[in-house]
Parts: structure tokens; sequence; C-alpha cells
């Protein structure tokens, strides 16, 4: 025997006892050659397959695409080893379909192009892939289970965690609420005590001595001390008008009650309302550039401009002008109340709405701290805001701003 003849028989014996099934195909897709391996693994018997396409081995539903696959790869062959990650299938001759792993190969001749097949059957492989993903999605599922029972038992947690948290913002909030009216109490003791001496001292030295004033001629000086004790009943009035005033606003029982007013109007009734008590020469002018309807609190703002006003004459000298202005924007309306009085530092001008601020240069004159804080609050019910400009021992100028609703 020719040493040919013996490659061919050696190369024979391999084909036909290799653990791979090998199959030959031309480049019209139909087999040409098949091992035994193959009519094992697919069902058929020697030489069935020769002549047939090679979709003959997909599965049914992969047949057609197949055939665009077969053609794309015999435009641009390359050779594929075993794997590629390519979940594949074969279809036997009683049409059992079973996993497969195929490796390609490629050879050309001046005849033709032929492709060659390597096919190993995976069904024992995929089995336990597939009882290993099984596996997987048990143990996943298991897993998130146990994670939604943690979850669960954090939500419980958190939520406990969370009513004590608010039960000690609470505890806190009342805490603070209970040492804010302590405060609130001590400063008024403390504040009354000190601003209801003078005005009570006054009208009891002013009753002692009007009683003495019998005479007819002396008229004149009975009414001198009964006008000191009416300045010294306004003042008290005042006093407990802002120590009520601010209880109702902390307490949240004051509401804006909101209609339409003549801002005009409503601002020369409280200048006319407020005249009598200015200082010696003093003289409160009102200047308007046009007139406007608008919605607020009348009370609101009567209080507003009564408390300016009333500041403006305290605090500025006698024969001095105090001037109201009204201006009209689209949107809001602005009032200033400016005075030529003893004005504000630049250190105090940042607390002056603060609850019973009073700045430095005022500790000689009668007051609570609390008119501007009120004035402040009030605004704020009515959606407007306050400003003021003030250079100290030449004057202060507020600026109230109320929108056009």
């Amino acid at each position: 025997m020719s040493e040919k003849a013996k490659i061919e028989s050696r190369f024979e014996t391999i084909f036909n006892h290799v653990n791979e099934g090998i199959l030959i195909a031309g480049s019209d897709g139909k087999i040409i050659l098949s091992n035994p391996k193959v009519h094992q693994l697919f069902g058929y018997g020697e030489d069935e397959l020769v002549g047939k396409p090679v979709e003959v081995l997909v599965p049914s539903e992969h047949a057609s695409r197949h055939v665009d696959y077969r053609q794309s790869y015999m435009n641009h062959p390359v050779r594929r080893p075993m794997g590629k990650n390519m979940t594949l299938h074969g279809r036997s001759k009683d049409g059992h379909e079973f996993p497969v792993e195929i490796s390609l190969s490629y050879y050309e001749t001046d005849e033709d192009l032929y492709v060659i097949a390597f096919i190993i059957d995976i069904h024992e492989r995929y089995e336990q892939q597939e009882k290993i993903k099984k596996i997987n999605a048990e143990l996943k599922a298991l897993n998130e289970t146990l994670e939604r029972k943690v979850g669960e038992r954090t939500l419980v947690i958190r939520e406990a965690l969370h009513e004590l948290e608010i039960s000690r913002d609470d505890l806190r909030i009342a805490l603070e609420k209970e040492k804010e009216v302590h405060e609130l109490k001590s400063r008024f003791i403390s504040m009354a005590s000190h601003e209801f001496r003078t005005p009570l001292s006054a009208i009891l030295s002013s009753v002692s001595l009007i009683g003495k004033y019998t005479e007819t001629d002396e008229q004149d000086k009975r009414e001198k001390h009964i006008a000191r004790v009416k300045n010294a009943v306004t003042g008290l009035t005042e006093i407990l008008n802002d120590f009520l005033s601010i209880g109702q606003l902390e307490e949240g029982k004051v509401v804006a009650k909101m209609s339409e007013h003549d801002a005009s109007e409503l601002i020369d009734e409280v200048i006319k309302e407020i005249t009598p008590i200015c200082k010696s020469g003093q003289e409160i002018t009102f200047s308007i550039a046009e007139s406007v309807i608008m919605k607020v609190d009348k009370q609101m703002l009567r209080n507003v401009m009564f408390n300016l006003l009333s500041n403006a004459i305290k605090f500025s000298p006698e024969n001095s002008g105090i001037h109201v202005i009204l201006t009209v924007s689209d949107s809001a309306v602005e009032i200033a109340v400016k005075d030529n009085g003893i004005g504000i530092s630049k250190d105090d001008i940042d607390y002056l709405f603060e609850r019973f601020f009073r700045g430095a240069n005022v500790s000689s004159i009668q007051g609570t701290g609390l008119g501007l804080n009120i004035v402040s609050k009030y605004l704020e019910l009515m959606k407007g805001s306050i400003r003021v400009e003030s250079v100290l021992n030449e004057g202060s100028t507020f600026f109230v701003k109320i929108p056009i609703i």
C-alpha cells in the first residue's frame, strides 16, 4: 500500500470514529459528506443526508432565517471555534431538538467553496447549566425574600425611630415654647415693672395735685395735670394693647380679613386721629401721587400706620416735620413714613423688628420693644413687607409695601 493510500486510510478511520460529528457542505448549502457520528446524533442513515440542505438539521422555526445566515457566511467565511457564547440547537430526523455546539471552518478549491462543521452534543452540559440556572434562580428568590423580610423589619424599626424622633421633636418644640412663654412672662414682668411705674407715678401725683387746686383761677393748672393723666393712661393702654396683640399673634388667633379700601382715605383717617398727640410744633404732611383701591385688612393697616406715626412723633423733636408718602406701581402700594428724629444706628437696624428689641439710643424713652415686631407680623399676614432706611441723629424712613391683589 502506498504512503498516500495509508494516509487516506488513516483519515477515513479518524473521520468514521471521531467523537465529534463532521459534516461538509458546498457553497449551495447542500451536504456533501457526513461521518457516522452525525448520523448517530441526528438519526439519519449512511448517505441519507447527501444532497440535502443543511437546514434539515436546523429547528424548523429557524430554518428559513438560517438560509440567510448561511449565505452571509459563504460571502465572508471565517473560522469559528467551539463556544462563542452561542446557544444552538439541532433537529433530528424525528423532529427532536437538542443543544449542540458547532465549530466552523472552510476551504476552497478551483471548483467550489466548502464549509466543514464539527458538531458535538452538549445536552448533558446544557442540562447541568439549566440546573445551575434553576438553583441560582431559587437562591436569588430566596435572597430576595430574605432581603424583603430584612427590609420589612428595617422599615418597622425606621418607623419606630421616626415616631421617636417625632415625639422627641414635639417634646423639644413644647419645651422651647414653654421656655419662650416663660421668657415672655419674665420680660413682661420686667417691662411692666419699669414701664408702668412712671405713668402710674405721674397719675398718682397729678391726681393728688388736682385735689389741691380748688380755686376758679387755677383751672389751667388742673387742665395741665388732667392732660398728664390722659397721656399716662394712653401710654399704659398702648403697652397693654401691644402685649395683647403679640399674644394673639403668637397663638395664631389673628387672621387677615381682606377687603377693598381706598388707601389714601384710610391713611388720612389715621393721620387725623393721631395728630392731637403730636408734640408742640410737629406737623404731619401727606402726599399722594394717585389714589388706589387695594385689598387689605383695614384694622391691621390702621394699626401699622398708627404704630409708625406714633413712633415718628415719639422719637422726633418738637417743631419737626413728619411726612407720609403714598406711591403706586403696577403690582404694589408703597407707604413711606419719614421723620427727622433721633435715627437708628447701623448696629441696631438689623434687630429692629425683633420682639422686645429697643435701640441703644431710646432707653430713656417709654416703649415695650414690641410695636415694630407686631407691625411686621401684621404685614406678613397681608402678604406685605417693611424695610427701613435710617441715619443716626438725622431721622428714619419706614417703607411699607403691600401687593395690589
